[in-house]
């Protein structure tokens, strides 16, 4: 079954693109000529989208989609250990060490050693982090919104669950270099 939907995928990509050259006149999809049809970059397209309106909804707040992933995760969970939580965002240990040190300069969030391993970290926010992590909630309930106004009625869980059976498929890890 997989060596079927591996074969199809591959013949998607030539039989996807456009025939004739974009003319001058041309929709801006059709200036694309294959791109257009291709997967990835139509959901990278997607996503700079997304994240520039998530920018300009967060604006007064100089937060990163990343920074804001990791206060809503401490909300919702405090006390995970640092490698949860770069785990379950799909980030390299190394590079969220980065980010949670400047959430830990802002006084947004703090770590704490586990008693029962001192080489691991918990994670917690700081009463300002959970100011914060509420408005931003309520924010992002916002933007979800406005974004999900987008589709037709109804087709946000689906495009949800489509794109968790993309990711799955393909296997959801760290970010790669």
């Amino acid at each position: 079954m997989r060596n079927q939907r591996q074969e199809r995928a591959r013949s998607l990509g030539a039989a996807a693109a456009p025939k004739d050259e974009a003319t001058p006149d041309s929709a801006p999809g059709e200036a694309l000529g294959h791109l257009g049809n291709v997967l990835g970059y139509v959901l990278r397209r997607a996503q700079v989208a997304v994240f520039n309106d998530f920018r300009r909804t967060f604006a007064g707040y100089d937060l990163t989609p990343t920074q804001y992933a990791v206060l809503s995760i401490l909300a919702d969970s405090p006390g995970m250990r640092q490698g949860d939580v770069s785990a379950a965002l799909g980030i390299k240990r190394t590079n969220f060490v980065a980010v949670l040190d400047e959430l830990e300069r802002r006084g947004l969030a703090r770590r704490k050693a586990v008693a029962a391993d001192r080489r691991s970290r918990a994670l917690f926010l700081t009463p300002d982090g959970e100011r914060l992590a509420g408005e931003m909630r309520r924010l992002q309930d916002e933007h979800e919104l406005r974004l999900a106004s987008l589709l037709p009625e109804g087709e946000r869980d689906r495009l949800i669950g489509l794109l968790r059976q993309l990711t799955d498929g393909i296997g959801a890890s760290a970010d790669e270099d």
